[in-house]
């Protein structure tokens, strides 16, 4: 089931990551290099008010697992009933708070073409109930998620995904402009509220509403206060460097640093949403007292989720400057692909550590996760603005990147043995550490080969070919056990037959 809900996530990511990378040009051609920087611009001032939410859907996914399984029905309803008066009430307030400070946020700490401020500042107004929307519609997707119904959430998050996406580039194309762009988004993302109320009715719990006891709001109140450290991070880590670039360089710079920037962090977070599902499943293992079953997953999901990792920073130094180039145009290809190539690689360090931070939460330690999220991302925030002041956006780059190795590799030696029940050494022998070997040997005898190769579309085709073939018989052979291997000859025959 396990493996069934990683596809069923990597699919809820995957389809609206190849709609958003489709349309980023289209985006670009019809707004403009700065109209597209001044959305994306929009979307990080947005997403910084998300430091009001005290990470409440984290603990409400781990309850309402534990509850569920359990079959604890009235502490599941209470669980629901707090985290959604929570978030409706954080909503408001955050929403409201964008509205009032809109014009003085963009005159204050940014600057915008005279032809373009007006519909700036009625972009980030109606941004602001956007905000809320999106508040009560994250929070619904926990339910699906605790129940380990990753099938529903999935289909949610990929047809919305792709509409929002969509009817972005109709709203550009029909001459909305930024507002209209943003506009269109509220709208799809109130159809998706409306479809997960419909979904969680269809699930017939008993939600019937009803207000939370003292140990419910206590509970969920103590582990969010650490969970939030974590959501802080993550606000810091996601928003954060381009609201830096935005300011200290501008729009159209900022333009060059994120279509690179999206690029890897699609490709590589399509993999987080394999791991991520480990979470409500550790929660209902621990609830249980199923630590041998843990062990099993949480080592077999670190072996495969690194070395697909690493395949992905392969394709992408073999392919990644002619896919700028053909993506988005030559002007992103000089500043765009070191931008690349060194986010991919703080994507992959980082990556290491999501599969042990999952399973630390759901063991009930969130405090030691948000401790070190909230150090890296502000040793990281610091060093993307010196890095920044001194190389542009490439300095950016190479500072996030030194904060992502230091704090990652101090967060593995830390909680193994201590919040993670298993050591740092086990974790190397039947984790990633045999993935990060293989990988990067094989990679390292490909590469040469595929330098051989001429320039162009061709070439690039062949190297990804060289490049995938042999990664892939790596992981037939070094990677996958037996058992796995036997899964995949069964998977062939049937596409086969």
């Amino acid at each position: 089931m396990l493996w069934r809900n990683s596809l069923w996530n990597l699919s809820g990511s995957a389809l609206p990551a190849i709609a958003a990378l489709a349309t980023v040009p289209l985006l670009i051609r019809t707004l403009g290099v700065e109209g597209f920087g001044i959305v994306t611009l929009i979307g990080s001032v947005i997403g910084y008010f998300g430091v009001l939410d005290v990470n409440l859907s984290a603990g409400a996914i781990k309850f309402l697992a534990e509850s569920h399984a359990a079959n604890q029905r009235r502490r599941f309803a209470e669980t629901f009933w707090f985290g959604a008066l929570f978030y409706g009430a954080l909503g408001l307030l955050g929403g409201l708070a964008i509205f009032l400070s809109s014009a003085w946020l963009l005159d204050r700490f940014f600057t915008v073409s005279p032809q373009l401020h007006a519909d700036t500042v009625l972009a980030l107004q109606i941004g602001a109930l956007g905000f809320a929307v999106t508040q009560i519609q994250n929070y619904l997707l926990t339910v699906p998620q605790a129940l380990q119904r990753y099938d529903r959430s999935a289909q949610s998050e990929a047809f919305f995904g792709v509409t929002v996406n969509v009817a972005s580039v109709a709203a550009a194309l029909a001459g909305g402009g930024i507002a209209g762009v943003i506009a269109i988004r509220i709208v799809v993302s109130l159809l998706n509220v409306s479809y997960l109320i419909w979904l969680l009715r269809a699930f017939k719990l008993d939600l019937a509403p009803c207000w939370p006891g003292p140990e419910v709001r206590r509970g969920l109140t103590s582990f969010s206060a650490y969970a939030y450290l974590s959501k802080l991070a993550s606000t810091l880590h996601q928003h954060g460097d381009k609201l830096i670039i935005g300011s200290l360089l501008g729009p159209v710079a900022l333009a060059f640093y994120t279509v690179p920037a999206t690029l890897a962090s699609r490709i590589l977070g399509l993999t987080y949403r394999l791991s991520s599902v480990i979470y409500p499943r550790a929660s209902a293992l621990a609830a249980t007292d199923k630590m041998d079953e843990l062990r099993f997953i949480y080592f077999g999901a670190m072996r495969h989720v690194t070395y697909i990792n690493l395949v992905a920073l392969g394709m992408i130094v073999l392919a990644g400057e002619e896919f700028l180039r053909r993506w988005v145009g030559e002007e992103f290809v000089s500043a765009g692909y070191p931008v690349l190539v060194l986010m991919t690689i703080a994507l992959l360090i980082d990556s290491l550590t999501n599969i042990p931070s999952l399973v630390n939460d759901a063991l009930g330690h969130p405090r030691i996760t948000g401790r070190f999220a909230l150090a890296r991302a502000l040793i990281g925030v610091s060093l993307v603005y010196i890095g920044c002041l001194l190389s542009g956006i490439v300095g950016a780059t190479i500072g996030h990147l030194i904060a992502t190795l230091a704090l990652g590799i101090a967060f593995l030696l830390f909680v193994h043995g201590r919040t993670v029940p298993f050591s740092f050494s086990d974790s190397m022998h039947e984790g990633w550490g045999r993935s990060v070997m293989i990988g990067l040997l094989v990679f390292g005898a490909v590469y040469p080969v595929t330098l051989l190769l001429p320039p162009g579309i061709a070439g690039t085709v062949a190297a990804l070919v060289i490049g995938v073939s042999s990664l892939g018989a790596a992981y037939i052979v070094f990677i996958a056990n037996i058992d796995e291997r036997a899964a995949l000859m069964t998977v062939a025959r049937r596409l086969v037959s």
